[in-house]
């Protein structure tokens, strides 16, 4: 059966890579259950003893360690409850920050250094240095271990252990501690809550006291302040003459208002003196008897004489209208009441002259008060332009004075609130719940432990296992050759035990040379069981060779990165195997150094390689043709080691040997020396046509076979393919379970198939 059922022909899966020396990879690039399960099953023992390590010690810390009793104490903070001094408005304000401080304020080291003094917890044996595992407290802390503050550090680190503080609701915290004592851990939980209230009102009677310390010598600065801003309002009225009038105004203000109201009033009575004069004076000006007349009407109203004479005129007037119609003009009445007419006209005229000069004088007064007092506006509007301008920095000086005022007034009310509160100190944690020695223990945190070591178990069964796999540099898949090396893997070559004497091929009849010696025993595999799994590995090579044309490139070199990976006995074999079939096979050892070939299949002979290429003699006579029925071999016959070596595999008689060979034989198999160490194989580049690379099965690190390549390109370039040798296939399903059933398919024994 062909193992590789998918070989190209081309023998080069990709470019080569890279050396990568990360450690082996799996077959699939791709994550995938089936490598999950594979690693499963690989490292199962490590996992399973890792687990049942772990959970045998949870299960021995849960019995041999008691359960601790758990006391609970429970604190509110009240940040709605009413305070005497609390600003309007602020109540409630931030409350669940407010609680997230208190509860990180439980926490603090202090604190719990407190209950430590408060207990004499360093000298207690549950939390001196008995309670602490003495290794790790060693390791934690070597310098002074039995000093006081060791000891009390060492309490510290326990007692934060065994100490809980957790919210419960709004404005709940509940306080726990854990301890070997029911009515000790009832004590510590309700002290914790005692030595934080007490804190708190000690904390907040010391800031009150500081506070009132700091407002009396601030209150002194601020006096001084104000004494020194309203002394400077003062001086400064009094340079520039400002006085306040009330009502928020100076008295240069009220006096522009109250001269401006005299300047209307001047006005308007000049004005009222100037419209009588005009009048009177048209009336004089008038030659009309009635405008003279008609203009004393308006001056009746303040005249009596002249309301006499303007009635007796229109009484006169009335009559002479009458008479005249009555008796006509020229009659002695009428032409009487026309003298009397003029006499009266006469007077009003007489008497309009006298109001006229009357009124004149009193225009002249009131044009004079207007002026006087136009002027006093004039110089009032000036003298309120430099009283609004130093008013400007009048009002600077008010505002600071005002303004230390009213902070001399805030800080002497904040300076009462402080002495009072320093007689009456508040805080907003209280005791709601006090704790009381529990009855039962707490298996909480020890079921917790006991549950959760299977799985830490777990987790360092996989990680222990993970490391394996990562210091496993080995090849173990054959996608992982190609995936690293970028070459076709041919086939897995299984581990096989060596036979024993009694089971080796029969030699041929007459042939007094040993077949084959029992260190390479595993050769003569391909003889006893044909239908064996390395007999087909073999086979599979074979084919590998001849789809690679072998029958033009007749040579092929057996090499491999490191000593004893098995090249010597593959060669052997794939050479036995052309044999069987009856091909012209000749099996060629070129291992110039370490001959193991020559010294197991002839170990007598006298002459081999280096005799030919030194002519001492022929080719014919140094091919030995026992070793193997059908089968030609030509081994090296040299008892000390060749230093140059490589100096006779590149040499031109060497060339000319394989060529002989070439046309003498239709297989020439040689066995090469390993690539790492020696450079001889990249010598036998001008005569081979192409390689065959044998690894061995998870001992070869991956890192030296990448490198052992890399220094032979023109030998990478001839690789036929890889050979995985040595494979334990029964663990090989841990590595590759879907290439694993190839071979342990039990239909395929009705082939002849066995292992």
């Amino acid at each position: 059966m062909s193992v590789n059922e998918n070989y190209m022909t081309n023998n080069h899966v990709d470019a080569y890579p890279e050396r990568d020396a990360s450690g082996p990879q799996l077959a699939s690039s791709a994550f995938n259950l089936g490598v999950i399960f594979e690693f499963a099953r690989r490292r199962l023992w490590v996992i399973l003893f890792s687990v049942l390590v772990m959970s045998v010690g949870g299960i021995t810390y849960f019995i041999a360690v008691p359960a601790p009793y758990s006391g609970a104490a429970v604190l509110k903070i009240d940040t709605r409850r009413f305070q005497l001094f609390q600003q309007p408005g602020s109540l409630g304000d931030g409350a669940g920050a407010e609680v997230e401080s208190h509860l990180e304020a439980l926490k603090s080291e202090n604190l719990a250094l407190k209950v430590i003094e408060e207990f004499h917890l360093a000298d207690d044996d549950e939390f001196g240095r008995a309670a602490a595992i003495p290794i790790i407290s060693n390791l934690i802390e070597r310098r002074r271990p039995d000093s006081e503050a060791w000891r009390v550090r060492n309490a510290l680190r326990i007692f934060e252990k065994h100490y809980t503080v957790e919210r419960q609701g709004l404005y709940l915290i509940g306080i726990s501690f854990e301890s070997a004592n029911a009515e000790r851990s009832a004590q510590i939980a309700n002290a914790i809550a005692q030595a934080y209230i007490g804190e708190q009102l000690n904390t907040k009677y010391e800031i009150t006291r500081e506070a009132s310390k700091w407002l009396e010598g601030r209150i002194k600065e601020l006096r001084d302040q104000v004494s020194t801003t309203e002394k400077a309002v003062i001086d400064y009225k009094a340079e520039h003459k400002i006085v306040d009038a009330g009502n928020g105004r100076l008295m240069t203000e009220q006096r522009l208002t109250d001269l401006t109201s005299q300047l209307a009033i001047a006005h308007a009575k000049t004005s009222e003196m100037r419209a009588r004069l005009d009048r009177i004076s048209a009336a004089l000006n008038d030659p009309d008897d009635m405008g003279l007349v008609n203009a004393t009407a308006t001056e009746t109203s303040s005249n009596p004489l002249m309301m006499k004479l303007r009635t007796q005129y229109l009484d006169l007037a009335v009559r002479e209208a009458e008479w005249s119609e009555k008796y006509g003009r020229g009659h002695l009445a009428v032409v009487s009441v026309r003298d009397n007419m003029r006499r009266v006209r006469a007077s009003i005229s007489d008497e309009l002259q006298r109001l006229r000069e009357a009124y004149s004088g009193d225009y002249g007064a009131a044009s004079e008060a207007e002026e006087v007092i136009e002027k006093q506006v004039q110089q009032a509007i000036a003298e309120s332009q430099t009283s609004n301008e130093a008013r400007v920095a009048l009002g600077d000086l008010e505002s600071s004075a005002e303004n230390y005022k009213t902070l001399f007034d805030n800080f002497v009310k904040r300076h009462a609130e402080a002495t009072e509160q320093q007689l009456f100190p508040y805080t907003e944690a209280r005791l709601v719940t006090k704790a009381t020695p529990p009855i039962r223990r707490t298996y909480r945190k020890s079921l917790l432990i006991a549950a959760m070591t299977p799985l830490m178990g777990l987790v360092l069964g996989i990680g222990l296992g993970a490391l394996l796999d990562f210091f496993d540099r080995g090849f173990r898949t054959a996608s992982q050759i190609e995936a690293m090396l970028g070459l076709t893997c041919i086939t897995l070559v299984p581990l096989e035990e060596k036979l024993k004497k009694s089971r080796r091929p029969q030699r041929n009849a007459g042939s007094s040379a040993s077949l084959i010696s029992s260190k390479l025993g595993i050769a003569s595999t391909i003889g006893e069981k044909p239908f064996s799994q390395f007999a087909e590995a073999i086979r599979t090579i074979k084919l590998a060779a001849d789809l690679n044309g072998i029958a033009a490139n007749k040579i092929v070199g057996m090499t491999s990165a490191i000593p004893d990976e098995g090249k010597s006995t593959l060669a052997a074999a794939l050479a036995m195997s052309i044999a069987q079939v009856g091909g012209r096979a000749i099996l060629v050892d070129c291992d110039l150094r370490n001959p193991s070939l020559s010294r197991a299949f002839t170990p007598d002979a006298n002459a081999g390689v280096l005799e030919v290429l030194s002519g001492k003699v022929n080719l014919d006579e140094a091919v030995s043709k026992e070793a193997y029925p059908g089968m030609a071999f030509l081994p090296v016959c040299s008892k000390e080691r060749i230093a140059d070596s490589s100096e006779l595999l590149i040499s031109s008689a060497m060339k000319g040997l394989f060529e002989t060979l070439r046309h003498s034989y239709d297989y020439i198999v040689i066995d090469l020396p390993p690539l790492a160490p020696l450079a001889d194989v990249r010598a036998t580049t001008h005569f081979v046509d192409s390689y065959l690379l044998v690894v061995d099965w998870g001992r070869t690190s991956t890192a030296i076979v990448q490198h052992a390549l890399g220094r032979a390109p023109r030998v990478y370039e001839r690789i036929v393919g890889v050979v995985l040798n040595k494979v334990d296939m029964k663990a090989l399903k841990l590595y590759d379970s879907n290439r694993a059933r190839y071979y342990y398919d039990k239909e395929y024994s009705r082939y002849g198939y066995t292992e």
